[in-house]
C-alpha cells in the first residue's frame, strides 16, 4: 500500500522499512480505535473506511493550506484526460509506469543487496523459530481455559460493547489489538486470545534483532539477541507454563523498543524530521494505552538517561521528545481522570492496580541457577562492559551512543531487581527483563567483536564468521539447557484445542443468536455477543419439557406469538466429552454424571424423531446439533 500511494519509494528497505512501518501502523490503529471506542463507533467496517479515506487523501497529495476546491478540480481534470488518453491509445489503465516512483538518493538510509538478503532471511526465520519454540512447550500451558483466560476473554468481548475504562489492572490496549486481530482474520475471540501470546513473541524476536542490529550495525549481535529470546529459557525469567498467555508488557514493548531507538536516532525513523517528531506523541500514547508500567517505568527513565547525553549538543531534539512524552502522559491521564469523575471510580486506585501483576507470577525452575543469583552475574557483566563502552564512547560518541544508553538503562533495571523492595512489582519487572536481557546479550557480543577487530578480515567473511560462531554458541546452549519437557507432540490434553475448533466452526457458519450451545459452565464466556448458552443442568432437567411443548404448538403461530417463552432456538449444539478420564477440566464426578445424562437426553430426542445429527466429532469430543427450525440458522442454508 505504501509503495502504491507514496510519492517516492522509501530509502528504507527490508526490515529497516518493515519494523518502523509495523510500529507506526500499530500505534495509529490503536490510538484511532481508542477514539472510536470513546465515541461509541468502534467497528471494523468504520476502521477500514477511515483507512481507505486516508489512503485516498495521501494518494491525491492534497495541500490543506491551499484551496481544496482548486486542487480537487485539477485532480478531476487530470483524471478525465488520463482516461481519455488511455482509451484513445487502447492501453491498460494501470501499468508499470503507475507504480514506478522516484527513489531517495540518501545512501546512508539504504542497504546493500547483501545486507538486504541477510535481513530478509532473518526476518523469515526468527519468527518461525520463536513460534516453533513456544509451541514445543505448549503441553506445559496452564493458562488456556484457566480463570484468568476466561476473564481476559470477557474483556475482549466487552470491547464490542464499548467497555473500556477501569478494568482493574488492565489498560485494554492489547485487548483492543486482539479484538481487531480476531475480526481481521475472521477467527473467534477464543482462538485469537489463545494464539496472540505466541504471535507477539514471534514479532518481538524480530524487533529485538532489528534494534540490536541498528545499535551494533552487526547481524551477528542481532541474531544473538533474537535467538536468545526465542530459545534460551534457562537464562531468562520467563515462566514456561504461561507462554500462551498474552502479556501487555510484551505488546507494549513491540511499540516501545523501536520508539526508544527512534528517540536516540530520529533520522532512522523518517527522512522528514518534523514528521518523525510529530509521530512521537502517538507512539508514546499507544504504549501508555497498552501498559502503564512500560509507559512510566520504562520510557521515562530511558528518556532521562538520554537527556544526560543529548542536552549539550541536541537540547532542542531531546526537549521535543520529553515534551511529546509529557503531553501524551497528560492527555491519557486527563481522559482517564475525566472518565473516573463521570463514572465515580477511584482513579489513583486504578492507576496503582496497573503497577502490579494480578494474574501472572514468577516461577522459573528451569533456570540453570536461581534467578536471584543469576542476576548478580548479569549485573557484574553489565558493569564491566559498561566501563568498556564508556571508553569507546569517549573515542566515538556517535557510534557508541545507543550502546551506552541501553547498557546504563539495563544496569539500572538489574540493580532495581536486586533491591527486592516494594519499588516495583518483580513479576512485571521479570517480564521486562525477558526482553532486555537478550538485548544485553547482543550488545555484549558487539563489544567483544569490537575488541577483536584488530583481526583484519574482509567484511563479508567477518559477518560469516561472527554469525556462524554466534549460532554455534546458541546451538550448544540450547542443546544443554532447553527445557526437557519440550515436545511437538500435542496429544496431551488436546481437548481444549478441539473446543476452539468446534466453536470456530459453529460461529463461522451460523447467524449470531440464532442458536444455543450446551456446555460446561466455564465455557459460558464463549457465548458472549455470539449466541445463547445453556448449562447441562438446564438441558438435562428442563429441555425435554420445553421440547415437548414447542413441538406441540410449533405450527400454531398465534400461540407462539402469545407465548414466546415456548420457542426454542433454531439450532441447539450439545457438547459431549469422550474419554473423560483424560480431560483435565472434567475430573469431578458431577461433570461426568452430567455428560452421561446429557447423552441419554439426546438418545431420547432421537427416539422421538427430532432432527439430530453429529455436527463435529473426534475421539475426545462429539458435538450434536438439534435442528428445531430448518433453514433458519445456518448462513449457507439462508443464502442458497
Amino acid at each position: 500500500m505504501h509503495r502504491l500511494i507514496s510519492t517516492r519509494i522509501s530509502a528504507l528497505t527490508a526490515l529497516n522499512f518493515l519494523i518502523p512501518t509495523i510500529t507506526l501502523v500499530l500505534a495509529a490503529v490503536l490510538t484511532g480505535s481508542f477514539v472510536l471506542v470513546l465515541t461509541r463507533t468502534f467497528d471494523l467496517f468504520v476502521l477500514i473506511s477511515i483507512v481507505i479515506m486516508l489512503t485516498m487523501v495521501t494518494f491525491m497529495k492534497l495541500d490543506f493550506s491551499k484551496s481544496l476546491k482548486d486542487q480537487l478540480q485539477r485532480i478531476y481534470s487530470r483524471t478525465i484526460l488520463y482516461a481519455t488518453i488511455k482509451l484513445e491509445k487502447r492501453k491498460s489503465f494501470l501499468d508499470r509506469d503507475n507504480i514506478i516512483k522516484p527513489t531517495y538518493k540518501n545512501k546512508e538510509q539504504g542497504l546493500s543487496r547483501y545486507h538486504k538478503n541477510w535481513q530478509l532471511a532473518i526476518g523469515f526465520l526468527l519468527p518461525v523459530i520463536t513460534y516453533i519454540s513456544r509451541n514445543s512447550l505448549f503441553q506445559q500451558d496452564i493458562y488456556t481455559l484457566s480463570s484468568s483466560w476466561f476473564n481476559n476473554l470477557e474483556l475482549i468481548n466487552g470491547l464490542s460493547l464499548d467497555k473500556w475504562f477501569f478494568q482493574s489492572g488492565e489498560m485494554m490496549g492489547d485487548y483492543l489489538l486482539i479484538n481487531l486481530y480476531s475480526k481481521i482474520t475472521h477467527i473467534t475471540y477464543a482462538q485469537a486470545l489463545q494464539s496472540f501470546g505466541v504471535l507477539e513473541s514471534a514479532l518481538l524476536s524480530l524487533i529485538i534483532y532489528w534494534v540490536v542490529f541498528k545499535i551494533s550495525r552487526k547481524h551477528s549481535s542481532g541474531i544473538m539477541a533474537g535467538l536468545s529470546f526465542a530459545l534460551l529459557y534457562s537464562f531468562l525469567p520467563i515462566n514456561i507454563e504461561l507462554l500462551a498467555q498474552h502479556k501487555s508488557v510484551f505488546t507494549a514493548l513491540v511499540i516501545a523498543l523501536p520508539t526508544m531507538f527512534f528517540c536516540i536516532y530520529p533520522q532512522s525513523f523518517r527522512l522528514n524530521r518534523r514528521m518523525s517528531f510529530g509521530w512521537m506523541p502517538i507512539l508514546f500514547s499507544a504504549v501508555l494505552m497498552i501498559d502503564i508500567f512500560v509507559g512510566i517505568f520504562v520510557l521515562f527513565p530511558f528518556l532521562l538517561i538520554l537527556f544526560l547525553f543529548k542536552f549539550r549538543d541536541n537540547l532542542k531534539q531531546i526537549s521535543q521528545l520529553i515534551f511529546a512524552y509529557l503531553a501524551s502522559v497528560i492527555l491519557i491521564g486527563s481522559i482517564y481522570g475525566l472518565a473516573a469523575l463521570i463514572k465515580g471510580e477511584d482513579f489513583l486506585a486504578f492507576l496503582m492496580s496497573n503497577f502490579y501483576s494480578f494474574d501472572t507470577y514468577t516461577y522459573n525452575p528451569h533456570l540453570i541457577i536461581p534467578f536471584d543469583e543469576l542476576i548478580y552475574y548479569y549485573q557484574f557483566a553489565g558493569i564491566v562492559f559498561l566501563i568498556i563502552t564508556i571508553f569507546n564512547y569517549i573515542k566515538k560518541p556517535q557510534k557508541w551512543l545507543a550502546s551506552i544508553v541501553f547498557l546504563i538503562f539495563i544496569n539500572i533495571f538489574f540493580g532495581i531487581y536486586q533491591l527486592d523492595e516494594v519499588l516495583v512489582d518483580l513479576d512485571i519487572l521479570s517480564q521486562v527483563l525477558c526482553i532486555f536481557i537478550p538485548i544485553f546479550f547482543g550488545i555484549i557480543l558487539n563489544i567483544l567483536i569490537d575488541l577483536l577487530s584488530f583481526f583484519n578480515l574482509a567484511p563479508r567473511r567477518a559477518i560469516t564468521i561472527e554469525v556462524s560462531g554466534g549460532i554455534l554458541t546458541i546451538g550448544a546452549l540450547v542443546l544443554f539447557t532447553f527445557p526437557g519437557a519440550a515436545s511437538l507432540n500435542f496429544e496431551t490434553d488436546k481437548t481444549k484445542n478441539l473446543i476452539f475448533e468446534a466453536y470456530s466452526k459453529i460461529q463461522s457458519k451460523h447467524l449470531p443468536y440464532s442458536y444455543a450451545v450446551v456446555n460446561s459452565t466455564p465455557y459460558s464466556s464463549f457465548s458472549k455477543n455470539s449466541h445463547y448458552y445453556y448449562d447441562y443442568d438446564y438441558f438435562n432437567n428442563r429441555y425435554i419439557t420445553r421440547d415437548r411443548e414447542f413441538n406441540k404448538y410449533k405450527d400454531d403461530t398465534q400461540y407462539l406469538n402469545n407465548n414466546p417463552n415456548v420457542i426454542l432456538p433454531q439450532s441447539l449444539f450439545v457438547f459431549i466429552y469422550n474419554n473423560m478420564e483424560d480431560s483435565k477440566f472434567a475430573k469431578n464426578e458431577k461433570i461426568k454424571d452430567q455428560q452421561v445424562i446429557a447423552q441419554q437426553r439426546i438418545d431420547l430426542l432421537k427416539a422421538k424423531g427430532r432432527n439430530i445429527d453429529t455436527y463435529y466429532q473426534n475421539n475426545d469430543l462429539t458435538v450434536y446439533q438439534i435442528v428445531n427450525k430448518t433453514g433458519s440458522s445456518n448462513v449457507n442454508e439462508l443464502l442458497y
